[in-house]
């Protein structure tokens, strides 16, 4: 059986403001349905907390219950988002004339980090290393850290492209450089 070779996941386009290209969430199946049953288990906990903190049988606040219920709370908050992201999440590079901008959409809402291309260099596709110790490591599991496309800046190095492959992000890679003369770290 011979396999056809797959197609790229992103997209790109000229916009005003530049280079525009739109990398998809990874789609993962398992997380999805998992994510899902989990939620709703979540919510049964969830209201089963507050009906009991709201309307237990002690007059005094339960002060235990209540840290548990924010923290099962924020729980929530983060398994719902990940649930969001993986369902209808992207990230946008937009290379402008004088930053890299990497925005993280989930229907038009997110956060956009903008990086000044004078200070952006070595440009590149560097494999993913696990590291337990690092929080966007420990991410990438569930698909919302770091990312195949490495970048110095200063004295970091930034990873975008959370959902990438390696061969797609050389593409990538290769579509930025042609539009902007990355500079090498010396």
């Amino acid at each position: 059986m011979r396999i056809a070779p797959p197609g790229r996941r992103s997209s790109s386009r000229e916009t005003p403001e530049g280079l525009e290209i739109s990398i998809p969430a990874k789609r993962n199946i398992f997380m999805l349905l998992f994510l899902a049953a989990w939620l709703v288990g979540w919510g049964v906990g969830e209201v089963s907390a507050v009906r009991e903190l709201l309307f237990g049988r002690t007059d005094a606040p339960d002060l235990f219950l209540g840290g548990w219920l924010l923290a099962w709370t924020l729980g929530g908050g983060v398994a719902l988002y990940t649930w969001l992201w993986t369902l209808k999440g992207r990230e946008m590079v937009i290379l402008r004339p004088d930053t890299l901008v990497s925005k993280s959409d989930l229907w038009g809402l997110g956060r956009s980090k903008e990086y000044d291309l004078q200070h952006t260099k070595s440009l590149r596709v560097a494999p993913l290393s696990w590291n337990p110790h690092d929080w966007s490591a420990a991410m990438q599991f569930w698909g919302i850290g770091g990312g195949p496309i490495a970048f110095d800046y200063g004295a970091q190095t930034v990873r975008i492209g959370s959902g990438l492959d390696e061969a797609e992000a050389r593409e990538i890679v290769k579509e930025l450089r042609a539009r902007h003369a990355f500079a090498e770290r010396a």
